[in-house]
């Protein structure tokens, strides 16, 4: 089986990752911040090379400023519910995930705020559209680093500035591209990044992240137990435990820490992998003349997007299972993509490739896809 849906999740992991999980299960097994015994302290120190790591990984200035969350929707959710106040107004993007737009879209929703989608010459051509949607209650810019659905870039380092200038405030979602080595949140004026592991991280499921270049302020998402100052009938105002109520999952965590370095020793190896086998595919794929491909010449991470005319994407999905090949077809938890592209009505095939893919996969699905028609 062919998998090209590492988008959704990264299947396969480096071994040092299933390691460094089986590590943490079988050698530590407990909690951090939950016993003064020997284990319990090496599980918190453990935490706390995991947060160095995360840190130092995404550019923060900050070494250890980063709450753990399952994964990047859980830590979008707390940072928009939490940061934004009543009559805030918010930009984001013609490209944001559904974990972005429904959160911001229920505050709305509720009379809370108010938002604005950017449309795309916004994010080509900050220095000169960007002062167009700004207001004098503009207090928040929420943009994805990287299209789910298509794969291009999105958040720039360029944008970053402009945002600066203008004292706004700058969340990003790294969910797609946050393994890649795309994000600095110092370099790229970047103050809130959420991330998830289980992605082109490399990660197991089961872990994401808010980091922050200042220690979070506002009220935690969940309350419940902290491992300190159990004595107190609400959470204790200590950063991040008292974001992180409940058992944190330090097993993925712990391969989180794993896989970060193991992409710090190959990162420049994966990019170039998965930077041939992107182009050979779009290659492949603007040689078959049934093939509407989407945004081919932008930059973009390892991730296309098409649909085969006349076909549903569903049944492209489907013919394409039957041949051995995974992608995935249909909306991606990504309408305001597909309002952007025109493809609400018809959703869109999505190939997300990683350096474990190889040329003769890529070109054994582009001979299959030339069969349909």
């Amino acid at each position: 089986m062919i998998y090209f849906d590492n988008a959704a999740t990264s299947k396969y992991k480096p071994d040092v990752v299933y390691d460094a999980f089986m590590h943490y299960v079988r050698e530590i097994g407990t909690s951090p911040g939950r016993g003064s015994y020997s284990l319990g302290v090496q599980a918190s120190r453990m935490l706390y090379q995991s947060r160095k790591k995360v840190n130092a990984f995404f550019g923060n200035p900050s070494k250890t400023n980063v709450v753990f969350t399952k994964n990047s929707t859980e830590a979008i959710n707390l940072f928009i519910k939490g940061f934004l106040k009543k009559g805030d107004h918010v930009l984001i993007s013609c490209y944001e995930h559904n974990a972005v737009l429904r959160p911001i879209h229920s505050l709305y929703e509720n009379g809370l705020i108010t938002y604005t989608v950017l449309p795309e010459q916004v994010l080509e051509f900050p220095e000169s559209e960007l002062e167009k949607y700004i207001t004098p209650s503009t207090r928040l810019v929420a943009i994805t680093l990287a299209s789910n659905l298509t794969g291009q870039l999105v958040y720039s380092a360029a944008f970053g500035d402009e945002c600066k200038k203008r004292n706004l405030t700058v969340f990003v979602d790294a969910s797609q591209g946050g393994g890649k080595g795309l994000a600095h949140m110092e370099r790229d004026n970047i103050d809130y990044l959420a991330f998830t592991g289980h992605k082109d991280l490399y990660a197991l499921p089961g872990v994401g992240g808010l980091c922050s270049k200042a220690p979070l302020t506002f009220p935690p998402l969940i309350q419940g137990g902290t491992g300190i100052h159990g004595e107190h009938y609400t959470n204790p105002e200590i950063y991040p435990e008292a974001y992180e109520s409940g058992t944190l999952n330090m097993p993925a965590i712990w391969s989180l820490k794993t896989s970060i370095e193991f992409l710090e020793e190959n990162l420049e190896k994966i990019s170039q992998k998965e930077q041939l086998l992107t182009q050979r595919i779009i290659s492949g794929l603007s040689s078959l003349p049934h093939v509407d491909l989407y945004k081919p010449t932008k930059r973009r991470v390892s991730t296309v997007c098409f649909n085969v005319k006349g076909i549903s994407s569903s049944d492209v999905v489907s013919y394409l299972d039957k041949n051995g090949i995974c992608v995935r077809g249909g909306i991606h938890c990504a309408i305001l993509a597909h309002e952007t592209l025109g493809t609400v009505k018809t959703g869109a095939i999505r190939v997300s490739l990683n350096y474990m893919n190889t040329e003769q996969e890529v070109d054994y699905f582009v001979d299959v896809l030339r069969e349909m028609k």
